[in-house]
């Protein structure tokens, strides 16, 4: 790759890093609850419990750790915490392989989400190797990476399963981690101006700046907040399917569709904001995405058939591409070379806490109020969420 520009250089091999380890941590998506049931779950109120602590156990995790690693990068080297987190990635998921019970797989998970972090690594390395006017665009193909991984891994798992069985899935995860190593050691190049400037700003002065700088905090709550609204119709989503689809023949397949439009429509669009932001400004651009997705989730909730259902699940899906590449741009243009990475960790620990309280509120007020209020609901926190950018968010000087 030799004649590919540094930056574009260290683009690439990081995108196919991250679509590595989104691949493989999606692909036990499709089985879990059967292996928690393999694992000698049988009542299905229990498989339904664990299947959930065990989806949530590594992002509960990782929201914790994550500014840990990145300052620890900030501090040490981003590329090398990125081996570091892609290590412990491959390892826990071979020592998943082997658990006996579902409170070992429970363990391990968390473990999973602890010794990450690889995102903000890749998040920090991309900023600060990249030219200020091309950083939008890093930052929404670097996005796009994650989505594709997490759209094409459900489909992929599902059909391993079914042809070689769960245990070996999970080396199949940990082989996906190793290449990412390779990649990684023989192509990616940490910009050594900034590795020489590295300093020991500390770990909680990192925090203390987040929660006192109105355009830092604002960032971690849009992000949490848009991400607790995507995910608060995830566990239900299907249900909600079943109700606009009452043919019981391909119910499935209906549902799987309208999952995964959503991600595409991020993956597509993603690279398209990140370009328009790097013209026209990144709080304009994150100003329009949040004002699109809250409203295209408004008439979600007025639905009758499942098609309507799939084209609105699309025009969402292609707003909600806009926001975190304009989200990280931002963070990344207003923070110091040598604190990106622990500043990086912070904000997106909102995301992280985001996947964790969005699933868990989502079905309680489902339960509570229906699943049309819920996208009422969310469409509400997306409106107020719109209008403290717009106050708080100023965009970067030149």
């Amino acid at each position: 790759m030799g004649f590919v520009e540094p930056w574009k250089r260290n683009l690439y091999c990081l995108w196919a890093t991250e679509f590595l380890a989104a691949l493989g941590m999606s692909l036990v998506l499709p089985f879990l609850p059967f292996f928690i049931r393999e694992l000698g779950v049988s009542d299905l109120g229990e498989v339904k419990r664990w299947s959930g602590l065990v989806f949530a156990a590594p992002f509960f995790v990782a929201t914790f750790t994550g500014p840990l690693w990145g300052w620890l990068g900030d501090r040490y080297g981003r590329r090398a915490m990125l081996i570091r987190a892609l290590v412990g990635y491959a390892g826990v998921a071979f020592l998943m392989a082997f658990v006996n019970t579902v409170q070992q797989l429970f363990i391990l998970r968390m473990i999973h989400g602890g010794v990450s972090g690889f995102v903000a690594a890749t998040l920090a390395i991309v900023a600060t190797s990249t030219p200020r006017d091309k950083m939008g665009y890093a930052m929404g193909v670097l996005q796009t990476a994650l989505m594709t991984g997490a759209v094409i891994g459900p489909f992929i798992g599902g059909l391993l399963a079914d042809q070689i069985g769960y245990r070996n899935i999970f080396f199949i995860i940990s082989f996906f981690g190793l290449a990412a190593i390779v990649l990684v050691v023989l192509l990616v190049r940490e910009d050594k101006h900034a590795s020489k400037e590295m300093k020991s700003s500390g770990f909680f002065s990192n925090i203390r700046l987040v929660f006192t700088t109105p355009l830092l905090i604002t960032i971690f709550a849009t992000g949490f907040i848009v991400q607790t609204a995507v995910m608060a119709i995830a566990p239900v989503l299907s249900l909600f399917v079943e109700t606009l689809w009452p043919e019981a023949n391909h119910l499935a397949t209906v549902a799987g569709g309208i999952f995964a439009i959503t991600g595409f429509a991020t993956l597509i669009s993603a690279p398209y904001w990140g370009k328009r932001g790097d013209r026209i400004g990144y709080k304009k651009i994150l100003a329009v995405t949040l004002l699109g997705t809250a409203i295209t989730c408004v008439p979600q909730a007025f639905v009758s058939r499942a098609y309507q259902l799939f084209l609105l699940r699309f025009t969402y899906g292609l707003f909600i591409g806009g926001v975190l590449p304009a989200l990280y741009t931002l963070t990344s243009l207003n923070v110091s070379q040598e604190r990106q990475g622990g500043i990086l960790g912070i904000t997106r620990s909102g995301l992280m806490l985001g996947n964790v309280v969005g699933p868990v509120s989502g079905g309680f007020l489902a339960a509570s109020l229906g699943i049309r209020p819920l996208f009422i609901f969310m469409s509400v926190l997306l409106f107020i969420v719109y209008f403290w950018v717009r106050r708080i968010i100023q965009e970067p000087a030149h």
